[in-house]
């Protein structure tokens, strides 16, 4: 039986998609990027933030009957003893403790400056109608090189977008490699990514100090966690993946990831995802690992582990997939018509 030629795209047709897709990707980041962003940061209201007054004495009670009042949006607590409140004020499980008795008030200013001033400014309100001063202590202040504590946020973006380009790259130019291979050359880019920012992180701006090797194998992951959902995503559904990835693992990770705003400033929404967002938990990891020693990172760590083991597991479904959809369009475009539009063929896989 005579050999059947393969189809041959249209020229007309596969430039039309590469003109449709350079179309789309400005319309996605006119939408998503300013609608994730300033759904977070437009109007920060307290909704749960944690606070606590310490003992049981008649000035804690008068201060808790005033709260009562006056702290809507604040979860209000009762706790023994400052050693106690130190600890979870380090756990990130406490946003402020005050002493009545003494007038000292208890923050965390390296968990977000936002939640620390929000409840410093409540606590103060309450202290000063009853007469009493405040003195305020920072548990777990934000470090010299870091006044802002916003460095681990942008290391952490660095890393996310470095395996998000590590996926894409290896998808696109070497999808014809077996799986295995694939998956090693995204997990050497992803050391790279890890080193690249370790660098900016610990020897330029100096915020990693103690704890740079943690740091690098965080970002690591962030990165190698990155590239292999990017990569399987690729491999299932073609260049669509690129702008899911960057709703995804970029806009939703860093919205939710309780750094450019606290969480608890934030809408529910943003609660949400960040409990499922294998980024938004390894930057909350991340900042635990340079402002808190590491304290709680177990379940980031699980929620990471988990995106990438289903990553791994989808490749290896797609295996034996020697084409990856919606490729076909840039593979027959000019070299230059397909670098312009390299994300933007999302649109086209169909």
């Amino acid at each position: 039986m005579p050999n059947t030629p393969a189809p041959v795209m249209d020229p007309a047709l596969s430039q039309r998609r590469l003109i449709t897709g350079v179309l789309m990707l400005p319309l996605f980041f006119l939408i998503f990027l300013p609608g994730m962003f300033i759904g977070a940061l437009h109007s920060p209201t307290p909704d749960g933030l944690r606070v606590a007054v310490i003992g049981d004495t008649p000035q804690a009670n008068t201060v808790v009957g005033r709260l009562a009042v006056a702290a809507e949006g604040f979860d209000v607590r009762r706790l023994p003893d400052v050693d106690i409140a130190a600890e979870q004020l380090r756990g990130l499980d406490l946003r402020a403790a005050y002493d009545p008795v003494t007038g000292d008030l208890y923050i965390a200013s390296a968990g977000g400056t936002q939640s620390a001033t929000a409840a410093e400014t409540l606590f103060s309100s309450v202290a000063r109608s009853l007469g009493t001063p405040v003195e305020v202590h920072d548990v777990a202040p934000l470090p010299s090189a870091d006044r802002l504590g916003t460095s681990a946020l942008y290391i952490g973006i660095g890393a996310i977008v470095g395996g998000f380009l590590s996926g894409l790259i290896v998808c696109m130019i070497a999808a014809r490699l077996p799986i295995g291979w694939q998956v090693l050359t995204v997990s050497v880019m992803s050391v790279v990514v890890a080193g690249i920012e370790t660098l900016y992180g610990w020897v330029i701006f100096d915020i990693f100090s103690d704890n740079a090797s943690a740091s690098t194998a965080l970002l690591a992951g962030l990165a190698l966690v990155s590239g292999l959902v990017t990569l399987a995503g690729m491999r299932l559904i073609g260049p669509a993946m690129i702008m899911l990835s960057l709703l995804v693992l970029v806009f939703g990770g860093v919205t939710a990831s309780g750094l450019t705003v606290p969480l608890d400033l934030a809408p529910e929404f943003y609660r949400w995802i960040h409990e499922i967002l294998p980024t938004a938990r390894g930057l909350s990891a991340l900042r635990a690992i340079v402002y808190f020693d590491g304290h709680g990172i177990a379940a980031d760590l699980a929620v990471m582990a988990v995106w990438g083991i289903a990553a791994l597991a989808l490749l290896g479904v797609l295996r034996n997939r020697s084409e990856v959809p919606g490729m076909a369009a840039l593979q027959n475009a000019e070299v230059d018509e397909a670098v312009v539009a390299v994300g933007a063929a999302a649109a086209t896989s169909a």
